[in-house]
Parts: structure tokens; sequence; C-alpha cells
């Protein structure tokens, strides 16, 4: 999966419980949820029914929309062994639910009263809020919101009011909204290409920008011309975008291409005429390329300002030259 939060390295638990009831004093029927390291990618699950002491004290309802009954919950968990086994795993992450303040407040009591101290961070994470500032409550509804915001992001829901159904729902929702945030800027490229005596051995470097991440590229291509090398180098970034991505995101997505180059720039832009043919056959691929993306603009910058690109070029030419000489 790979998106990045700056959480300070933390690792996230996303987690849900279902209740005898929605009191504050209510019993913990089941939990369930997953553990993840700080770019999403998922480390553990689990899931728990755990045994009712009070049944006198539940809300029927509430039983009834959880799918409580005695053959379910025959081999249920003691609470105590339970969050003695959670414990240790949760010690020092991030909570993470959909209405997570429901879920720790409830949490934090139990663990008191079993002997236990709140194994969260301080910190916890509410994928409802976030949603609400990023779609709006009209998208939501007043009921079934996590069902409704799925739906909306086509997401596959999976089983409503069941522990682990709906942490994981919680988790799929909390990383879309993440990976949406990240295609909503620009994709940045800076590209360069250079050939050693013009023609001669080549290389090309490419540096490319998506959200908070980048990615550095550096690639010996043959015997080539300068201006064939930064033809190249723009092709390999654009294809390395796909890869990235997929082909779902290109279609969407704008791309910034900065080069130091004004002939290759302007012909790309379609200022300049293309009259060797070989260039010719590399700007047909990159028009046919330009039909995979949102919108592709091009930005010509003075060579001090390329400076990354250019050292990864050079870092290429200068190994080739040492194995040459």
């Amino acid at each position: 999966m790979g998106t990045k939060i700056d959480l300070n390295n933390s690792e996230l638990v996303f987690l849900d419980i279902e209740t005898s009831s929605l009191k504050p004093d209510c019993e913990i029927l089941a939990i369930g949820g997953l553990i993840t390291d700080k770019n999403l990618n998922i480390k553990e699950t689990f899931e728990y029914l755990i045994k009712m002491k009070h049944p006198e004290k539940a809300d029927p309802k509430a039983l009834e929309i959880n799918g409580y009954s005695e053959e379910k919950w025959k081999d249920a968990y003691e609470l105590k062994k339970v969050l003695e086994i959670l414990h240790p795993k949760f010690k020092n992450k991030i909570l993470v639910g959909w209405i997570s303040h429901f879920d720790w407040s409830r949490l934090e009591r139990v663990f008191y009263e079993n002997g236990l101290d709140d194994p969260f961070d301080y910190r916890k994470i509410d994928v409802f809020s976030i949603a609400v500032a990023k779609f709006g409550l009209r998208n939501l509804g007043e009921k079934e919101t996590l069902t409704k915001i799925c739906r909306f992001l086509n997401i596959d829901r999976g089983k409503s009011h069941t522990a682990f159904d709906d942490a994981y729902a919680a988790y799929k929702v909390f990383f879309k909204i993440f990976e949406e945030e990240k295609f909503e800027k620009d994709i940045i490229i800076y590209t360069d290409g250079g050939a050693i005596n013009n023609p001669g051995p080549s290389a090309i470097g490419v540096i490319i920008k998506i959200g908070p991440e980048i990615k550095e590229y550096a690639e010996e291509i043959g015997n080539a011309t300068n201006n064939q090398a930064e033809y190249q180098a723009v092709i390999f970034a654009l294809e390395k975008i796909k890869h990235l991505i997929g082909k779902e995101r290109c279609e969407k997505a704008k791309v910034v291409i900065h080069l130091d180059s004004e002939i290759v720039g302007k012909q790309l832009s379609g200022e300049y005429k293309i009259s060797e043919p070989e260039l010719q056959n590399y700007f047909i691929k990159f028009y046919n390329l330009k039909f995979d993306f949102g919108k592709i603009e091009i930005k010509i910058i003075p060579r001090e300002e390329n400076k990354q690109a250019d050292n990864l070029v050079k870092s290429v030419l200068f190994h080739k030259l040492s194995t040459i000489i």
C-alpha cells in the first residue's frame, strides 16, 4: 500500500467494539480490528467474542443489531483474558475508529476495572470526523454512516455491526481518503538526459514527486544524443508514473514536467518543429502517452534548478567513463 502519514512513525490500531447497550457502563460483547505500520500496511488482525455477565442489563435492540445469541457466543472469552492478550499489542499505538471516542471511553473503563492502564497513545483518530470534513454531512446522513460512506467511496463494507468488519471498513475509508489527498496535488517530474561526446554513451535522470513521496531514477540508455536522452527521460518518467499509480489515477492526474532543455521543451509543447526522424519517433511516443493522463504541462527551467536530475545523469556517466578509461 505505502501511503505515509506523519505521526512520528507510530503504528495504528483500527478497532471497533460491539456492546450490550449504548450506556457508558455497557458490557463489551466483541472487539475486533487490525494493527498497521506507519505506512498503513496491515501487520496483524484480531477479533474476539466476549462473555456477557449481566444479560439483564442489556438492551434487547442492541443485542439484535449485534446478532447476539447464546449459541453464537457459547465459546466466547472472558473479558479480562482478552484485555490481557491485547494490552501489550496496543501499547503506545494510536487508536483509530469510525467513532473512536465511543470505543476508547469504554475500553479505558474496562482496562481500569481489570487493573490495566490505558495502553494507547494519547492521540486518537476519529475517521467519522475526517469523513465529515472531507465530504460533508449530506453525503453521510443520520444513520448507518459507515455503510453510506463505504457506498459513496465504492468500498466493500463487509457485515455491518460486526467488530472486525466495522474496523476494517473504517481502515479502508481512512486509507482511501489519504490516497485521494495524495493525488489531488500535481505530480511533479524533473528530468534530464545527457551523452558523452554527443552522441555517445548516455544516461537519464528522473525525479518523481507524488504527494509526499519522492522517487529518483538514474539509468544508462546506451548510445544517444543529448536531445534523444532528454526525450527518453520524459518518456521513462511518464511510463514509470503509470506503473506507480495505475491507469485510473493517471486519467485524473495533472503531471508537471520540468526540464532544462529549451529545444526539447518547446518541441514537446508544440512550439518548435521536429526535423530529426529519431526525435519524431520519440515525440510520437510522448504524444500517445499524453492521452493516459488528465493533463501534462511542460516547464522549461534554468539548469541550476534542475541540478538533482542532472546529478543523477552525471553519476551514471562518470561511472561509465571510469569503466572506459
